[in-house]
């Protein structure tokens, strides 16, 4: 089965301290254990670098653009989960 993953999934799976860690990378293994295609798209790496390079002060991550940046990479090729990351983008 495929699966689009959320941004706020993938957000969580990197940030080690959230309350919702565990269970964004448990879901995560889950459906890989499962065979599934886990996808994300253009939108979800917008949203993620909006959050990730927002100030914490303002409810983001507050990392720098080369963290980020580092971050992303490794969403896309193998990812900081150990998995791989199937990029989905529609020709409209």
């Amino acid at each position: 089965m495929n699966y689009l993953l959320d941004t706020n999934v993938l957000l969580r799976s990197v940030q080690p301290t959230h309350p919702a860690h565990n269970v964004a990378v448990n879901a995560i293994q889950m459906l890989l254990g499962q065979s599934a295609a886990l996808y994300m798209t253009s939108q979800n790496l917008i949203e993620f670098w909006a959050v990730a390079t927002r100030p914490v002060a303002a409810n983001g991550l507050g990392w720098t653009v080369a963290e980020t940046m580092q971050e992303i990479a490794e969403l896309k090729n193998f990812g900081s989960l150990g998995f791989h990351m199937q990029m989905f983008f529609m020709n409209i």
